[in-house]
């Protein structure tokens, strides 16, 4: 029978610890993280559904043409050619709901972006869309900011 003392039971569960945590995260530290234009790419693809979604909603023609702007702002960040042809629909709840996303999306791309310019880009686009967001809710009839932490309270769904 081997005696094992406290201390070498806390020696040998630390050195197991040890050994556990050195491979956790070796896949992840592998990855490269994305670049700052594939995260531009990422959110004008965001932005041209918002902007589909609101086009046609009723009142909100004023919203559309700022999506627009954020869409040909984003186009000339990444290079990318676009073409703003979709057509109008009247669904305030599709509007809402790509509302809600695309502030989302920019809240999570900001720590992704390596560029102040862009951080603060970013910023600009993720506070017009939460102004967007409180006034369709408003024109819907809804509390404009239902909480306190604007939706941040759970992660939206994927």
């Amino acid at each position: 029978m081997v005696a094992l003392s406290r201390r070498r039971f806390l020696g040998a569960a630390g050195a197991l610890a040890g050994a556990l945590l050195t491979g956790c995260g070796r896949d992840a530290a592998r990855e490269r993280p994305p670049s700052d234009a594939d995260v531009l790419a990422g959110l004008l693809r965001r932005e041209l559904r918002t902007w589909e979604a609101v086009r046609g909603v009723t009142g909100a023609e004023a919203i559309a043409r700022q999506d627009e702007e954020h869409v040909e702002r984003l186009s000339a960040l990444t290079g990318t050619a676009v073409e703003l042809e979709a057509p109008p629909r009247d669904d305030p709840q599709a509007a809402l709901a790509r509302k809600q996303e695309g502030v989302f999306a920019y809240v999570e791309a900001l720590p992704r972006l390596s560029d102040p310019d862009l951080r603060a880009l970013v910023m600009q686009l993720a506070a017009s869309d939460a102004e967007h967001l409180a006034a369709l809710r408003l024109a819907a009839g809804e509390e404009p900011v239902p909480d306190a932490f604007a939706g941040f309270t759970e992660a939206p769904e994927r």
